[in-house]
């Protein structure tokens, strides 16, 4: 055990909680896939990632269009542009498991740590008072890595002069939405150990609790592009006003599983726990399928531009996101099935889903703001508003509007750009990002977690040819927090976008 698990005793108690009126009891961390990976809008540009993803007054290329459509007005000349990215995760879990107080030896199991206890001799015959082991060799860690590349940006657009002001539209498709979402326990339970609070209200009315103990992982792969035409017109010297509609679609691989690990028997008596015993099971369950994703972005822009400073907003009014899936469910157990049980013995069932879920986004807004001293240096700063904690989710399963996300939090992006030379630009940037959950056991239960994000890049002019570079490291740590332990996670990311445009 680790030395500072005394001190983290004295703080939350270190008591298991099993609750009388809860039969089936999920760990929320736990639960099923759904709509994850909505939340997580992608910032469009090569050159703006590499400055914190500032991009609202910021934008000098034809990505405006993804950010600001108003700031196309900046582009001089007809420009194509092209760009991808290259990403690679780690994602990891470590859990610290507390004594309890009525069952001291339940956290060594969970702990994956029972091989350390020599066994008692032969003159224990019963099964309560022998070592309970775990019957695979699943550990309470688990890490994992993934890599991808994908493709990012494609666009052009075309500055024109239409009755003495200048008109710039364009045309482009782009990542609008990162799906990409994961999350693994290999210590799940239904009911959950250590979860619910009072701490002593072990239940009375039966002398034996039952708790199914499981590995639980859900994965989702895709992304949401956006066919996107926009159009900006400058009407006064410095002043553009742009608008631009994203026709959204897209699709994800979604994969959940359940593999059984044991049934917990918990002997209780006066309002405490007595003694556990383990009994194997072998069962697993896999849901396999996809999800199909459309919707229509609007964006209306403002840019406001000196030689000095630029002064951008945008404003993009409520959506909905249309969720269609399907997915084969196949389970395998052993119900009523003496131990040990052949492979080919074991029962198998399957069977087909499939539904709808409809994600209405609210008003969102942001404003930016660019200092460009003289002509080497250049500051951008972005703050944007979402209100992802006010999104409503419905589904054919429940008509009533329900609140997933936890997240009225603003994101502001800061970032800055040295040109070293008319071929060489460098640049660096930082910003928030605050996801759209709060860890369990949060103080504040709606109060979002939070990770960051650094970035470097550079451009190079090459005549006609301009190369942008970017690069961000993303990390993302928090804790969920129980009365019995609490589980370490984060997401290590890094990812490198490229860009290559011609101006003719």
């Amino acid at each position: 055990m680790k030395s500072s698990r005394a001190n983290i005793l004295g703080v939350m108690l270190g008591v298991v909680v099993l609750s009388c009126s809860s039969i089936v009891s999920a760990q929320p961390a736990a639960g099923p896939l759904d709509i994850q990976g909505l939340d997580h809008f992608v910032i469009t540009g090569a050159r703006a990632r590499a400055m914190g993803g500032a991009s609202i007054a910021n934008s000098s290329d034809v990505t405006a269009l993804f950010a600001n459509p108003a700031a196309l007005s900046q582009l001089t000349t007809l420009e194509i542009r092209v760009g991808g990215l290259f990403e690679n995760n780690l994602r990891k879990q470590d859990q610290n498991w507390i004594p309890t107080k009525d069952l001291p030896s339940l956290s060594v199991l969970f702990e994956g740590l029972t091989g350390y206890i020599k066994p008692l001799d032969g003159s224990v015959t019963n099964p309560w008072d022998n070592v309970q082991r775990p019957y695979d060799n699943i550990g309470p860690n688990w890490s994992t890595t993934s890599s991808k590349t994908r493709p990012l940006t494609l666009a052009a657009a075309l500055p024109l002069t239409f009755e003495g002001m200048k008109v710039t539209p364009a045309i482009g498709i782009s990542q609008v939405i990162d799906l990409d979402n994961y999350y693994q326990n290999n210590n799940s339970m239904a009911p959950y150990v250590g979860q619910e609070r009072p701490f002593d209200q072990w239940s009375n009315s039966v002398d034996t609790i039952h708790i199914k103990w499981y590995q639980f992982f859900r994965s989702r792969e895709g992304s949401v592009y956006g066919i996107t035409p926009g159009l900006s017109v400058m009407f006064l010297s410095g002043l553009t006003i742009g608008g631009s509609v994203a026709l959204l679609s897209g699709s994800s691989d979604d994969l959940e599983q359940r593999v059984e690990r044991g049934h917990l028997n918990v002997a209780v008596g006066n309002g405490k726990a007595k003694d556990f015993l383990l009994d194997t099971v072998y069962y697993y369950q896999t849901k396999t399928g996809t999800s199909t994703y459309s919707g229509t972005l609007l964006t209306l822009g403002l840019l406001y531009k000196q030689p000095a400073y630029s002064i951008g907003i945008t404003v993009k009014p409520a959506m909905t996101v249309f969720r269609t899936w399907d997915r084969d469910v196949i389970s395998i157990d052993t119900t009523n099935k003496p131990f040990p049980v052949r492979i080919d013995s074991l029962r198998s069932r399957s069977y087909h889903e499939n539904g709808k879920d409809d994600v209405k986004f609210p008003l969102a807004y942001s404003v930016g703001f660019v200092l460009t001293p003289n002509d080497r240096w250049t500051f951008a700063f972005d703050y944007e508003i979402r209100n992802l904690g006010n999104v409503e989710w419905t589904s054919q399963t429940n008509s009533t509007a329900a609140h997933p996300w936890a997240n009225n939090s603003a994101n502001w992006r800061l970032g800055a750009e040295y040109r070293v030379s008319d071929m060489l630009a460098v640049r660096g940037g930082y910003h928030e990002d605050i996801q759209s959950f709060a860890p369990d056991g949060s103080a504040i239960v709606d109060k979002p977690t939070s990770g960051e994000i650094y970035s470097l890049g550079a451009g190079v002019a090459l005549g006609n040819i301009f190369i942008d570079l970017a690069y961000e490291y993303s990390i993302l740590k928090y804790q969920d927090i129980y009365q019995s332990n609490i589980n370490y996670s984060t997401r290590e990311q890094h990812q490198f976008m490229m860009e290559i445009a011609y101006r003719f």
